[in-house]
């Protein structure tokens, strides 16, 4: 396990890959992680807050508690990597050197993070709070947004085939320029499908 106490900063992290490292109670902010190569790592209580990840490389890695806002992610990539409890703002996927992700957010709050022109089939968002945040022409082919609030939050031109909003709530998806062709919904919240519709629903 790497703790805070125990680096070295004059180091700044001189390695190039890490490969199932445990790393826990570390100020990522302070370190310099561009380039660097993790592989089936796990964070937890880790802060990444304006965090330097630019060409950086998480692969089957895993975080838990941590603060990732405003990261820099330009060319980074994030393969089979897992948030739970985690606080993510400010993040534009499409930056990264990929366009198709496997991720799963576990009881994470989203804020003002942007998804527009990327893949990701089968990605999950349960328990989410998602706030603010962008998907425009977003493969989300049987993603899973299960018991997630949504507030703010923009699908627009998406591929929600499939996709499961089961006990979710908030969200505001317009069926003429999405496709939710056997997209699950649980009532009421599904009501507010026929938003921009004209229509009026009574008991």
């Amino acid at each position: 396990m790497i703790d805070q106490g125990e680096l070295d900063f004059s180091g700044r992290f001189s390695a190039q890959t890490y490969n199932e490292e445990f790393f826990k109670n570390i100020n990522f902010s302070e370190i310099d992680l561009s380039s660097k190569e993790f592989y089936h790592c796990i964070f937890i209580d880790c802060g990444f807050v304006d965090a330097h990840l630019a060409g950086s490389q998480f692969d089957a890695c895993s975080f838990n508690s941590c603060n990732l806002s405003n990261p820099i992610i330009d060319d980074a990539r994030f393969i089979d990597a897992d948030f739970s409890l985690c606080k993510l703002a400010g993040i534009s996927l499409y930056k990264c050197s990929q366009n198709v992700f496997d991720l799963k957010f576990l009881e994470c709050r989203l804020t003002s993070c942007n998804f527009t022109d990327i893949k990701m089939k089968r990605c999950s968002f349960v328990k989410c709070e998602i706030k603010e945040c962008f998907f425009q022409n977003t493969f989300l082919v049987e993603a899973d947004f299960s018991e997630s609030a949504f507030a703010e939050t923009v699908f627009h031109d998406c591929d929600l085939q499939k996709a499961i909003f089961r006990n979710a709530h908030g969200y505001s998806i317009d069926p003429r320029s999405n496709k939710i062709n056997k997209a699950v919904f649980s009532v009421p919240d599904v009501l507010s499908l026929l938003d921009g519709f004209g229509i009026v629903v009574k008991d």
